[in-house]
């Protein structure tokens, strides 16, 4: 949801965070990957580690959440 959050705070109108499930993290992390991609932000995760691991690969992570913000804030 943290990452959903995120983007929704820079495209409120591609993610309806309100209608998110926080139980169905597959689906929240498609809808994210799906609005960053819509404005030219790669996807550089890959969904199934994602909700596999018990931790990600947080410099993955952060590489995904730097990338996003360097889009929007530069």
């Amino acid at each position: 949801l943290a990452l959903c959050a995120l983007i929704h705070s820079y495209l409120p109108d591609r993610i309806d965070y309100n209608s998110l499930n926080p139980q169905d993290k597959r689906k929240n992390f498609l809808e994210a990957f799906a609005a960053a991609e819509s404005v030219g932000i790669p996807s550089t995760l890959d969904v199934t580690e994602m909700v596999t691991q018990e931790r990600p690969d947080w410099q993955k992570v952060m590489a995904y959440v730097a990338s996003i913000y360097i889009h929007f804030e530069t």
